[in-house]
């Protein structure tokens, strides 16, 4: 069971997780931060669980996880910026979310890991999924009325856990260090370091961001799936634009934006 008051005491936030939710179980955090945020729930409000019966990926895609292993939260962000920001602060999430879970390892002198990012949403370790972040998003006029960045990470989960269809495509912390992680530490950790990275980035409008995230991703120049609205195509993830947004070249030789989509590696 995680420990709420634990967590209490390890954090060194001003704002996030001072207004926090736990729950044994629960269906989804993000669903229950969404309502929290229409009734005017404060910037940083937590909520984490154990266990969710009908947790959130992307694409209505379900996040599997089993109970009381892995770390399950929702936070909510209220950013005085326009809807053009979304995409550059989940990458931003993804990027903190690796150099804190980086940062724990060596402090705690465990084997280290290399955490890769994809875009748009993914922490991967060899190519295995870590993490998953859903951030979902209610806007008034063309600007951002809240944001709940959901966050999936494995941490203790065996490969026993893990459903047949996932074995070979997700991994956790435990499984490469061979130790158990402290759940309470680890989400300490990145709220506080999550926290003053946020107060900058709102301050510089995320400048630097997109390169930063860059550094960690592998999938520049191979080959991918691209699936809109208008239907499939093969293509090549040629880079991330200045707003966060993926451009590819399909194979045409036409350069395009992914506004809204998904992609497949071959």
């Amino acid at each position: 069971m995680f420990k709420e008051d634990e967590l209490r005491k390890l954090l060194k936030t001003s704002i996030f997780g001072q207004n926090l939710f736990y729950f044994n179980e629960m269906d989804s955090t993000n669903s229950y931060l969404m309502n929290l945020a229409r009734q005017g729930a404060p910037e940083g409000t937590l909520v984490i669980t154990d266990f969710q019966t009908s947790g959130k990926g992307r694409q209505n895609r379900v996040w599997q996880s089993p109970p009381g292993k892995n770390l399950l939260f929702s936070l909510l962000l209220r950013p005085e910026l326009s809807i053009e920001f979304v995409r550059k602060i989940t990458l931003a999430t993804s990027s903190v979310l690796a150099e804190s879970i980086e940062q724990y390892l060596h402090k705690n002198h465990l084997p280290p890991v290399h955490i890769h990012l994809k875009w748009p949403n993914d922490l991967l370790i060899d190519q295995k999924k870590l993490a998953g972040i859903l951030s979902e998003s209610v806007l008034h006029n063309k600007d951002i009325s809240f944001l709940v960045i959901g966050i999936g990470l494995n941490l203790n989960a065996t490969k026993q856990d893990f459903s047949p269809d996932l074995k070979e495509l997700a991994t956790s912390l435990f499984e490469y260090t061979g130790h158990e992680i402290e759940r309470e530490k680890l989400l300490a950790r990145f709220l506080t370091y999550y926290e003053k990275a946020y107060v900058h980035w709102e301050r510089t409008f995320y400048e630097g961001v997109v390169d930063r995230w860059k550094k960690r991703c592998r999938q520049f120049h191979t080959p991918i799936r691209v699936h809109t609205v208008e239907g499939t195509e093969e293509a090549t993830f040629e880079d991330i634009d200045s707003s966060g947004y993926l451009i590819y070249k399909n194979s045409s030789g036409r350069t395009k934006q992914l506004i809204s989509g998904e992609v497949t590696c071959f």
